[in-house]
């Protein structure tokens, strides 16, 4: 069974090993990105006392709609193991899922995914919101009829107990990111932890960030000034890229490392801009990341200066969980966290969307793959032989922590 992102309709592709197609898994997730939205049952009750229920559109960020595409993928995989005889066998299978019993769907999230997987109850609540959106669907097209999926009483406390010990993986989700980033002091503060996590920049590579255009050789790069200018003429671009020299980059023998260029998301510039225009020193200095202590005001940060920031939100974060200040059941911060997982995290995701992308399997991907090459040159990553070095196979393994995190959520 195989999930294949489609770039051209914006969607999810499903397959069987064969590669023949799944038709109304990959109807559903085709219309869901044409339109934006998704079915949702709604209990209506008219003058005479009558209750029915009708299905109503309700709008689906591209978040969701991945979500829902991920959870749907792990019921067909289910499904597929299913009619091979390998968790049951009767008669259920890819051709003939849309017209599954309410009681095998309750029995797949109950029994399957939080008494044999594991899944806690946030997770188990995301796999009904999909379940129930694709059968909304099928049942607005004629298919089949709108399934009452739930958790059982007696399986809440199972669910409740699912929740996955903490440690101090290599990976920090969105979430927990944003967490980190919305304590940040300063705007400046807040900058040098997303450059990392949304970057992939290391603590030393923010003083590459400069206000001025600059030469490289006889090539000529716009400034972070002249990003901003290119902003405001071009509203409808939503990234713009910007060339970060090796001279600043991790190097051995104090030679220069490998250049790369970085696309700025346009909100993450729109933030750069709030920093320079209301909170960075005013002064000729270059580099964009500046000291704000009267002892060095309007000087370059220093290269640890990112890292110690980090250190010092941590501390804020970690307060506040023993404290219960931040709400929500996703990964927590650990106190062996550092700032460099954030740019880790930063190589995964692109890892997990490059080879997610392109029907890939993680540990399919080999050195030589665009896959490697890609996330190796966004990494700074030296490839000159061709080949992605083996620093680039780590993020195989925290793909895997990515993919539970998000079974999880």
């Amino acid at each position: 069974m195989h999930k294949i992102r489609s770039k051209k309709f914006g969607c999810a592709i499903y397959a069987r090993d064969d590669l023949s197609l799944v038709l109304l898994p990959s109807l559903f997730s085709y219309s869901m990105a044409r339109s934006g939205s998704y079915y949702v049952s709604q209990k209506t009750t008219n003058k005479n006392g009558f209750v029915s229920n009708t299905m109503e559109l309700k709008d689906a960020t591209s978040k969701t709609r991945r979500m829902v595409e991920d959870k749907l993928g792990n019921f067909l995989e289910w499904v597929d193991k299913y009619s091979e005889g390998r968790i049951g066998g009767d008669g259920l299978n890819l051709a003939n899922h849309h017209n599954a019993d309410t009681s095998i769907l309750n029995s797949y999230i109950n029994d399957v995914l939080i008494a044999e997987r594991g899944t806690s109850t946030g997770s188990a609540v995301q796999h009904i919101m999909a379940l129930n959106a694709y059968f909304n669907y099928l049942a607005a097209m004629g298919f089949t009829n709108a399934k009452n999926l739930m958790i059982f009483a007696d399986m809440k406390e199972v669910a409740r107990a699912n929740e996955k010990p903490r440690t101090a993986v290599k990976y920090l989700t969105p979430e927990l990111r944003s967490i980190l980033y919305r304590n940040a002091p300063s705007i400046r503060d807040e900058l040098l932890l997303k450059t990392a996590g949304e970057l992939g920049v290391r603590s030393k590579e923010n003083l590459g960030f400069l206000t001025e255009d600059f030469s490289v050789g006889r090539s000529r790069y716009p400034g972070l000034k002249s990003l901003f200018e290119k902003a405001r003429r071009n509203p409808n671009q939503q990234e713009f890229e910007y060339f970060l020299q090796g001279k600043y980059s991790k190097a051995k023998r104090r030679k220069g490392g490998e250049s790369r260029m970085l696309f700025i998301h346009r909100d993450l510039l729109a933030r750069m801009q709030d920093y320079y225009f209301n909170e960075r020193p005013q002064n000729n200095e270059k580099t964009f990341f500046l000291n704000a202590a009267p002892g060095s005001y309007g000087t370059p940060i220093a290269e640890n200066r990112a890292t110690k920031v980090f250190e010092k939100i941590k501390r804020i974060v970690l307060r506040k969980q023993t404290n219960g200040l931040l709400h929500g059941q996703g990964q927590e911060l650990d106190q062996n966290h550092t700032y460099h997982v954030l740019r880790h995290s930063f190589g995964t995701d692109k890892f997990y969307d490059l080879a997610d992308d392109r029907g890939i399997r993680f540990d399919d991907v080999v050195p030589t793959s665009q896959v490697y090459l890609a996330v190796a040159a966004l990494m700074g990553h030296s490839a000159a032989d061709g080949s992605a070095p083996k620093t680039t196979a780590l993020y195989i393994r925290s793909c895997h922590l990515k993919t539970k995190y998000m079974q999880d959520l």
